[in-house]
């Protein structure tokens, strides 16, 4: 009775792994999500938006290269509100955007960032402007030294990295202490990233983070 058991369980095992693959589908780098606008990350983890393009009316603005879009509006045809602020993100033709913060008011446009990577861990990236004071000095062209300094404000182009985890919605920064956090149970990756040097991260962070998602895999219900 023993031996009949162990016979049968690696194919009861392959039952179950082939069911649950047939009930999902594997989140890959470039995986294209369902069209649509999305109202929570709930419903971005489950692949299915809340709104499809045809519930709606849009004015939108995209760049897929880029991965950036604007929208001036999005509203409902049934005529329920849609405030801006409680749309979560939205998917043109595979590819899910992400609303950025602050870009939700009555004097600026909804401006999203498309996701470039899609796994476990996501990752996308959008050019802001920060204001940094910057300091100058006034030189006297006799002596060549300086006799007065002040500061001024500057206003200068600045990329921000982003990650988005898939399992529970968490969003942070994209640089080395965050994504060792987020990477704690792969322990092998975790070492290697701890251990690159400072001058490495840029070139280096980028392909670890393809790296965890490949070994590390997330997946969505099949709709």
């Amino acid at each position: 009775m023993k031996l009949r058991f162990c016979l049968c369980l690696p194919l009861l095992l392959a039952a179950a792994s082939g069911a649950a693959q047939a009930d999902s589908a594997r989140v890959t780098k470039n995986f294209e999500f369902a069209d649509g606008v999305y109202l929570a990350f709930g419903e971005f983890r489950a692949n299915r938006p809340a709104l499809s393009w045809e519930d709606v009316e849009a004015q939108l603005v995209t760049s897929q290269q880029a991965f950036l879009a604007q929208a001036e509006y999005i509203r409902r045809k049934d005529g329920q509100p849609l405030s801006p602020d409680s749309i979560w993100g939205i998917c043109l033709e595979g590819t899910p955007f992400i609303r950025l913060p602050d870009t939700a008011t009555d004097k600026q446009a909804m401006a999203f960032a498309g996701l470039r990577v899609r796994g476990r861990i996501c990752y996308y990236a959008y050019d802001v402007e920060e204001t940094k004071m910057i300091e100058i000095a006034a030189y006297n062209p006799l002596t060549g030294r300086p006799f007065r300094k002040g500061a001024v404000a500057r206003k200068e182009a600045v990329t921000r990295e982003e990650m988005l985890h898939f399992e529970d919605g968490r969003q942070s920064p994209f640089h080395k202490e965050a994504f060792l956090d987020w990477i704690a149970d792969d322990p092998q990756l975790w070492r290697t990233v701890a251990e690159l040097p400072e001058e490495e991260l840029k070139e280096k962070l980028y392909k670890c983070l393809l790296i965890y998602d490949d070994r590390n895999p997330a997946y969505v219900p099949v709709r």
